[in-house]
């Protein structure tokens, strides 16, 4: 077993806050990173690992400002705002120049400021009418030292995480936090309820989405 390329810790990192020296455990311990990973991620609505999106599409909603997926948005890399040409399911778009919108990466917002005289400057309320192309997320790396969630700035989500592996890992044979668990691939879905303790959950909360999709 190993961790998922996108996992918010290491096995090695993970086991230096449990005080585990020893290697039987190590290959739950690496479910039990994915498990919380991806516990974590969908908690907070988003994916933390620099990923790179191509043509998400996105109602407008009759305002001026459309609330990106993921965020922050990463200055620098390719972004591209485009609108369908017609209000139908029509496979043709028309780039937005950006000279019409600003972004503000860190909460990966797009502000618009008009461009078509007849739709003022607003994201015309109409289903699938916009889509984004662009990077966003930390650009950490488990593979490579020196570059984990502290060095880009989000160390204390890191330690939620250790939290979260520590409390299912000292807990497990009680399963009072394992909704359910199978054995062979180990799939394992968390209980938000009696699961996060308070000072975990303020930190998670600091990193939840703040808006809808």
């Amino acid at each position: 077993m190993s961790v998922v390329d996108y996992a918010l810790t290491t096995r090695a990192r993970a086991k230096t806050f449990l005080d585990i020296s020893g290697t039987a455990d190590d290959d739950l311990i690496d479910r039990l990173i994915n498990a919380v990973t991806d516990f974590v991620e969908r908690f907070c609505d988003r994916r933390f690992k620099q990923t790179d999106y191509s043509n998400e599409v996105y109602d407008g909603n009759g305002t001026n400002r459309l609330f990106l997926r993921q965020y922050p948005v990463v200055s620098g890399k390719t972004f591209t705002l485009e609108r369908r040409d017609s209000y139908y399911n029509e496979d043709s778009w028309s780039t937005i120049d950006s000279e019409h919108y600003f972004v503000k990466e860190d909460e990966g917002i797009i502000i618009y400021v008009g461009g078509i005289v007849s739709e003022g400057a607003v994201f015309v309320k109409a289903p699938q009418h916009y889509r984004v192309t662009y990077t966003a997320g930390y650009n950490f790396d488990n593979k490579t030292p020196g570059n984990t969630l502290e060095d880009v700035g989000i160390g204390d989500l890191e330690v939620a995480v250790w939290k979260l592996i520590g409390k299912l890992y000292n807990n497990r044979k009680l399963s009072t936090d394992v909704k359910s668990e199978r054995l062979g691939d180990y799939a394992i879905t968390l209980q938000k309820e009696g699961m996060i303790e308070p000072e975990v959950m303020e930190i998670l909360l600091k990193y939840k989405r703040p808006y809808e999709h």
